[in-house]
């Protein structure tokens, strides 16, 4: 039995439908009830909010692996908040699981554990953590209360900006920029910004289940690639031109995300694990032609 929490989240999701398709048997974890249509198929069960004093007994009962994605998802949200769900909640799960002897441990992090940009040479595992707001803190800090317990054969997946034609927040707003008949100024672009689609995280996780290497470990597809190739690709799969064009001075007015370098170095995953990922610009021309077609 494979616990998922977080399960009706945009990767949880996922992730329980591809373990069940391999027949894997899945129980997910939830924060309230889900709806009817909602994994109504699967054992489920409902832990309530995440924190120091959630009891995950039921929830670990006749389990043999942890995968950890439950918490908030992006920074927007009070440092308070933040530490109770992603620093104790995740604590207090991984002490529990090492009391209920599980044997393995997935912690789906993010690279903002790690960084917030790169200059230069791509991000490794061996780069010494340097995060830079409250979400990134809260995360290393997981990952430290999860790798404590060597008895879990713990690993952390520390994934980059995660894209699905379904996907929601700051991809979603480069998906509509990128679905418009007008020239955007974001033509020569040079940063390099590594993704990973949602099928390759979920292969990831997939393959990271089963005991083997622990420690640390960064996910991305390949290659990197600039803003400008990541607005063509999506573009070219909505049927559209690229329509890109050069604007001097942008640096200095557009979003950070748009202009810095955020490159991913995740050999040492694909080497431990036979994990090969996707090719990105290939895989943001199905997510662009996947997005039209769903309008």
């Amino acid at each position: 039995m494979i616990l998922v929490t977080g399960a009706s989240g945009f990767v949880g999701a996922a992730l329980v439908k591809a373990l069940v398709a391999s027949g894997a048997p899945v129980r997910a974890a939830l924060r309230k009830p889900p709806a009817k249509s909602q994994l109504a198929s699967f054992d489920t069960v409902i832990v309530g909010e995440l924190g120091p004093d959630t009891i995950w007994a039921r929830a670990l009962e006749g389990v043999i692996a942890v995968v950890h994605l439950a918490g908030p998802a992006h920074a927007k949200t009070a440092d308070a908040v933040l530490r109770r769900a992603i620093v104790d909640g995740t604590a207090a799960l991984a002490e529990q699981a090492f009391r209920a002897g599980i044997e393995r441990f997935v912690l789906v992090s993010s690279i903002k554990a790690a960084a917030a940009r790169t200059c230069g040479a791509a991000l490794s595992e061996r780069a010494m953590p340097a995060p830079e707001d409250g979400y990134g803190r809260a995360k290393l800090e997981a990952e430290q209360a999860v790798l404590a317990h060597a008895a879990l054969s713990p690993v952390v997946v520390r994934a980059p900006l995660v894209f699905a034609p379904h996907a929601k927040g700051n991809f979603t707003h480069l998906l509509r920029l990128a679905d418009t008949i007008l020239p955007l100024p974001l033509g020569r672009i040079e940063n390099r910004r590594s993704l990973i689609s949602l099928a390759s995280l979920v292969e990831a996780i997939r393959v990271a289940i089963p005991n083997g290497p622990t420690g640390t470990y960064h996910v991305a597809d390949t290659p990197a690639l600039s803003t400008s190739e990541i607005l063509t690709a999506l573009r070219v799969g909505m049927g559209r031109r690229a329509r890109l064009f050069y604007f001097p001075g942008l640096s200095s007015l557009a979003p950070r995300a748009l202009t810095e370098s955020f490159e991913i170095d995740a050999s040492a995953f694909r080497h431990a694990f036979g994990w090969r990922g996707q090719d990105s610009r290939a895989a943001l021309i199905a997510c662009g032609g996947a997005w039209k077609q769903s309008r």
